[in-house]
């Protein structure tokens, strides 16, 4: 395999390890060799340096001392308290952020999920694109809510998301649909629909970066899954 467009050669360099890493090709604890990868797709050593650093800023590579660059994996503990966290506070952001969506909200919203619908195609989509706009579409409705610490909140555990999410291909069909039942229960103002299909959007996700593993222990996220009336409907 051999790439191309040396203008861009370390962000080329970057997707391809990136989709080895998201595959399986590149499992956990995987170490990445800089000359043998500059070999085998045919450019200098400079672009793969630049492209680790670029996957270790994205929490998807860690440097080991003797080792150089190690793939990490996702840690399962901390992906259950997440998302438990995540559902329970952002399914309450939304109960008070839809009744309190303008017009002007409502638009914004329309537009980045014709972002997010289009961008499945761009070849940045799965190094982040994709989590700047799902940030963005749901964050208009828990802006709205008029708490500022718990968008707070939602932001710091958001972000942890967006990284673990960076091991998964993010253009699953399910995230489109629950985005569009979100923007419709929006444009209803039906607070309860949408907290309830946020929280099942969030739900899937985990069960994602899981791989299809929709088992739930007993646990933090069981707890939350039984108190919010919370079940994975894929899609």
């Amino acid at each position: 395999m051999t790439i191309h467009r040396p203008a861009r050669m370390a962000d080329q360099v970057t997707r391809v390890l990136r989709d080895r890493i998201v595959d399986g090709t590149l499992p956990a604890g995987s170490r990445i060799d800089i000359g043998e990868t500059a070999n085998e797709l045919g450019v200098s050593p400079t672009p793969v340096r630049e492209a680790l650093v670029q996957l270790e800023s994205l929490g998807l590579l860690t440097r080991e001392p003797y080792r150089g660059a190690v793939v990490v994996g996702i840690d399962l503990n901390r992906l259950e308290e997440v998302t438990a966290l995540r559902i329970d506070l952002e399914g309450r952001a939304a109960e008070l952020g839809v009744p309190r969506l303008s017009d002007a909200d409502l638009e914004r919203m329309r537009e980045v999920l014709g972002q997010l619908e289009r961008g499945s195609d761009d070849a940045a989509f799965s190094l982040g694109l994709f989590n700047e706009l799902n940030r963005e579409f749901h964050s208009v409705i828990y802006r709205a809510s008029d708490s500022p610490t718990l968008v707070r909140l939602i932001d710091l555990l958001g972000a942890e998301a967006d990284r673990m999410r960076l091991h998964v291909d993010v253009r699953a069909p399910f995230a489109e649909a629950f985005h569009r039942q979100i923007l419709a229960g929006c444009e209803r103002r039906d607070a309860p629909a949408v907290a309830a299909a946020t929280r099942q959007h969030l739900l899937e996700a985990y069960i994602a970066m899981r791989h299809g593993d929709d088992t739930i222990s007993p646990g933090i996220l069981a707890d939350v899954l039984s108190s919010t009336g919370t079940e994975a409907r894929h899609g």
